[in-house]
C-alpha cells in the first residue's frame, strides 16, 4: 500500500499499450481441433489463455440462496437446453418437465409452469428439426488426424457426427461463433475422411425472433479429391490466422467481425452493422465491454477507432482482400468469406 501511495503521489506517465509488438512466432507442429475452435469462438480470449496464461473473466458473482421467483436469461436458457437434450434422448415432454421440477431450479407452482410453457414451442421446434435431419440415430465422435502440406498436423475429436452429418443442436440462438465452430469441425472431418460427403447442420433458435434456425454447410466438393483439396486449403487459412492470433490479440471479434463481413461481402459499407454489434447500449453490454477486449485495447473503443487502424504490410496476398483498408475488415473477410459463400438456410 505504501509503494502504491508513493507511485500515486509521484509523476504520472502515459500508460503503455498492452502489447508493444507481436510476440515471437511459436508455431506448434500439432494443433488440436479444439484449439482452432477456441480461437474462432473468441480470438482474443484464446490468445490470452493459450499464449499468456491470463483469464480476464469476472469471478465476483455470488451464488443465489433464495427461492427463485423468476428466471433470468441464462437460467431460462439452461431449462430450454436441458429440455432439448431430453427430447433428443427420446424423453416425452412431460417427463422432461417433471425432471426440471425435481431439479429445483424452477420457480414454484404456476410460475414454473409459465416458464415451461414459454420455452416449449421453441424446444419442440428445435427437437423436431433435429430429428427430421437424421432421425433418432445417436451421434458419435470421430477421431481426426490431418497432415497439412507444410508438414504440420491437426488432430483431435469431432463430436456430434451422425452418418455423414455433423449435427449441432442447442437451445441457444445460433450466433457467429456456432457457425464458425461448425465450419472448423467440418473442415477437419472432411480433410481426415474425404471419402465421406460430410455436411454440417446447426440447429437452434434464430438470431432474431422465436423461430428455429437450421443452417447447413453442404459437402465441400463432388468427390473425395475435391473435398480434401478444399478442406486442406481452408484449414491452412485458419491455421495462418491462428498462428498470427497467438502472437498478438487478433483484430477479430465474433459478432462484430461477422456483421462487418456480411455487409462487405455484399458490396456494402459494413461499419454500421459492425457498430451495432460492437458498441454497448444503455443497460446492454456488447463486445466493446468484454473484459478481454477492454484489457488488450487499453479501454473501451468505438468501432470508428478500430476501423481507423490500417491493414499491415504482411496482411495481403492470397486470401486477403486488397480493397479493404482496415485491419478489422481485412481479417473479418479472410475468416468469413469462404464460409459465407457456402452457408445455406435461414435464421442466421
Amino acid at each position: 500500500a505504501l509503494e502504491g501511495a508513493r507511485a500515486l503521489a509521484g509523476p504520472r506517465a502515459a500508460p503503455e499499450p498492452f502489447l508493444a509488438a507481436p510476440l515471437p512466432a511459436d508455431p506448434a507442429p500439432l494443433v488440436g481441433v479444439e484449439d482452432l475452435v477456441a480461437f474462432v469462438s473468441h480470438p482474443v480470449r484464446a490468445f490470452l489463455r493459450r499464449r499468456l496464461g491470463i483469464d480476464a473473466r469476472d469471478f465476483s458473482d455470488e451464488l443465489a440462496d433464495a427461492l427463485p421467483v423468476e428466471l433470468d436469461q441464462l437460467e431460462t436458457w439452461g431449462v430450454g437446453d436441458r429440455l432439448v437434450a431430453a427430447g433428443l434422448d427420446g424423453a416425452d415432454f412431460r417427463t422432461a418437465y417433471q425432471a426440471e421440477i425435481a431439479r429445483g431450479a424452477l420457480p414454484p407452482g404456476l410460475l414454473g409452469w409459465r416458464v415451461i410453457e414459454a420455452v416449449r414451442p421453441t424446444v419442440e421446434g428445435i427437437v423436431g428439426a433435429a430429428l427430421g435431419t437424421v432421425g433418432d440415430q445417436a451421434p458419435s465422435s470421430v477421431d481426426i488426424r490431418v497432415a497439412l502440406p507444410d508438414g504440420r498436423g491437426i488432430s483431435g475429436t469431432v463430436p456430434g457426427v451422425v452418418g455423414d452429418v455433423l449435427r449441432t443442436v442447442m437451445y441457444a440462438r445460433v450466433g457467429p461463433k456456432h457457425r464458425l465452430v461448425a465450419w472448423v469441425r467440418l473442415l477437419a472431418l472432411t480433410a481426415a475422411h474425404p471419402e465421406r460427403p460430410s455436411e454440417a447442420v446447426t440447429i437452434g433458435r434464430a438470431a432474431r425472433g422465436a423461430s428455429v434456425a437450421v443452417i447447413r454447410i453442404p459437402p465441400l466438393g463432388a468427390d473425395a479429391s475435391s473435398r480434401r483439396a478444399v478442406a486442406l486449403e481452408q484449414l491452412a487459412v485458419l491455421l495462418d490466422l491462428f498462428d498470427r492470433g497467438m502472437r498478438e490479440p487478433a483484430p477479430l471479434y465474433a459478432k462484430t467481425s461477422a456483421a462487418y463481413a456480411v455487409e462487405a461481402a455484399a458490396g456494402r459499407d459494413g461499419s454500421g452493422s459492425a457498430r451495432k454489434a460492437w458498441e454497448s447500449e444503455f443497460r446492454y453490454d456488447k463486445e466493446d465491454s468484454e473484459p478481454e477486449h477492454l484489457l488488450v485495447l487499453d479501454g473501451q473503443r468505438t468501432i470508428a477507432s478500430l476501423l481507423e487502424t490500417p491493414a499491415r504490410a504482411d496482411e495481403q496476398g492470397p486470401g486477403w482482400d486488397p480493397d479493404e483498408p482496415s485491419r478489422v475488415g481485412r481479417w473479418a473477410l479472410r475468416l468469413w468469406t469462404p464460409l459465407l459463400a457456402r452457408e445455406q438456410g435461414a435464421g442466421r
